[in-house]
């Protein structure tokens, strides 16, 4: 194992890394990165002792694990830093019996994210930063100008205007993949093509791309099952000719052993040596052997064709839970960029209101303060804060809103963009 020598104000100083007074108390949680380390105390080298092999950066699952070498899957959801470290240490410690001066530790390499959504530029996921608040986040998602009646560059119009473009492109284009798959979870051999939203014609190569790939799905099913079909059928006519030979080899059976039993009576009788009743037995136990192997041989083919027919029933249910996922999928991310489009064309509109208003009254030209809210936590433990100025904390979802106070002042916006 390579190893790797650390100087001793180094190994006690680990401690004193930037941001570690405030990952003390950090309970860790599904989402977070984390970095491990295993020292040993070397008291010949008068040193620290890193092992290489051990160095690795462990992702908490979903269910609050961590996969470690040598001690597999453990939890580590809720605890902190330190107390995780502990764990480990004491785990390697017993796994691998080694002295009391190996040590672990653990550090959080990446923080879940932080979420945003609302009013702002930008909304949707950001890397964590410590110390930061949710003022800088939505500084951040792009909510400077809006939020503080700032001065808007006609050009971010232009700009906005090209990505609530792609976010249109984006959102037909999940409608007609969402079409395809409700067609063929339906089993259609065409896409139902949905009303588009403005009324016009849907574009010829977005619908004949889908049914395209639609085509080519169904075509990969059927040659699928007909493989499966085939195979039934041929295990159907080796069974057959199983079939065949058994009763072939019964009635050999039969007749071996009418002739043992005639040979057995002569050899009473003395009229009949030894060696042909000895003869006369082989016979049969060859001829029981056959008919054995044949029966085996048989009994396989039959759990071949119901093998195959299993497989065929799975096949079609798990094209059908696939495109059913998939569904899922889609319409959760159609909902997005709906939303999405949604808000970038209020805030469009917003801006718009702002270039080409000639108000010289500073309260009609400054947006009022936006609500921000923080959800923090999931299910009975999830907490709500507010303020910009709240500290944030990994995983939070902060939801930016205006006041009903906004309404006079959208309408004043939106009459002086109209004029």
């Amino acid at each position: 194992m390579p190893l790797r020598k650390w100087i001793v104000g180094a190994f006690f100083g680990l401690g004193l890394l930037p941001g570690t007074l405030w990952a003390e108390d950090y309970s860790i949680a599904p989402g977070d990165v984390l970095s491990l380390r295993v020292i040993e105390w070397d008291p010949i080298e008068n040193g620290a002792v890193e092992w290489e092999a051990l160095r690795s950066d462990l992702l908490v699952d979903a269910q609050g694990m961590i996969s470690v070498p040598f001690l597999g899957q453990i939890a580590a959801n809720g605890f902190s830093a330190a107390d995780l470290s502990a764990v480990i240490s004491d785990g390697l410690k017993e796994r691998l019996a080694v002295a009391s001066s190996l040590d672990a530790q653990v550090q959080v390499a990446t923080y879940r994210p932080i979420f945003i959504t609302g009013s702002v530029r930008s909304p949707g996921e950001y890397p964590f930063r410590p110390g930061a608040t949710a003022a800088q986040l939505v500084a951040q998602a792009g909510g400077g100008s809006l939020l503080q009646g700032g001065i808007i560059d006609p050009r971010d119009i232009l700009t906005r205007e090209g990505d609530m473009q792609v976010l249109r492109l984006e959102a037909e284009r999940l409608a007609i993949r969402r079409a395809m798959l409700q067609a063929a979870i339906e089993g259609l051999d065409e896409i139902v093509v949905p009303e588009r939203q403005d009324g016009t014609a849907w574009p010829t190569d977005l619908i004949q791309s889908e049914n395209e790939v639609l085509r080519l799905r169904k075509e990969r099913r059927g040659r699928e099952l007909a493989a499966l079909d085939n195979q039934i059928v041929l295990l159907g006519n080796e069974i057959e000719a199983l079939i065949g030979r058994s009763q072939a080899l019964e009635r050999l059976v039969e007749s071996s052993r009418r002739e043992k039993e005639n040979t057995q009576t002569l050899a009473d009788r003395g009229l009949a040596v030894d060696a042909r009743v000895t003869e006369s037995e082989q016979a049969l136990a060859l001829a029981e052997a056959q008919l054995l192997d044949v029966s085996t041989a048989m009994l396989r083919a039959r759990q071949a064709v119901t093998q195959a027919e299993a497989e065929k029933l799975a096949l079609r249910d798990r094209e059908l839970i696939e495109d059913t996922r998939e569904l899922q999928q889609v319409e959760q991310e159609l909902k997005r960029v709906l939303t999405t489009l949604d808000t970038q064309q209020n805030i469009a509109g917003v801006e718009t209101g702002l270039v080409l208003g000639d108000a010289t009254d500073d309260a009609e030209t400054t947006m009022p303060e936006p609500i921000v809210t923080i959800l923090r936590g999931q299910g009975e433990n999830a907490v709500r804060l507010s303020g910009l100025e709240t500290p944030l904390a990994p995983g939070d979802v902060v939801t930016v809103t205006l006041p009903r106070s906004a309404t006079r002042w959208f309408s004043t916006q939106s009459g002086t963009a109209s004029q």
